[in-house]
Order: C-alpha cells, then structure tokens, then sequence
C-alpha cells in the first residue's frame, strides 16, 4: 500500500530504513516525489517505495520526514528515473 502524498511537504527530509539522512523532498507528484540528493543527481521516488510518513505532532524529538523502504546505500541502485 503506497502513503498518500498529501502529507508529504516540500522541504521534508527522506531516510532510508536505516535511519541514515537521503536528502530532502523537492516536488511531489501523484506517484513519485523528487528528493534533492547532496552531491549527486536528484532523483523520483515511488511512493511505493516510502514506508511511513512521521509528521511533528508523532513525537516532539522528530522533525517531520519520509522513510524509505530501503536503506540509503541502495537509492542509487534503484534505477529510479532523474529529471530532464
């Protein structure tokens, strides 16, 4: 089951299931968003792909961020589509 992207926001930052910091979200779309990677090329992730949405009002020691369902060394390895 894929999360809703309504309570994804611009600015997000994404985890990878391993709790190790991907990048921030850029641009949702109806089934992907675009996470701004730091020193590589941004990249479309499913929203299959995103595991839990945990917003501020979970616990107040967590800023609001997307997980992914998998950890971060394999984002790269996903063959995800990049922007134009």
């Amino acid at each position: 089951m894929s999360v809703n992207p309504k309570h994804i926001q611009v600015g997000m930052r994404v985890r990878g299931i391993d709790g190790e910091d991907v990048g921030w979200v850029k641009e949702i779309r109806a089934t992907d968003i675009l996470v701004d990677l730091p020193l590589a090329r941004d990249v479309y992730v499913p929203l299959e792909a995103i595991q839990a949405i945990v917003d501020a009002s979970a616990s107040s020691a967590y800023h609001p961020h997307v997980v992914l369902t998998i950890p971060k060394a394999r984002v790269g390895d996903m063959g995800w589509p990049h922007p134009d």
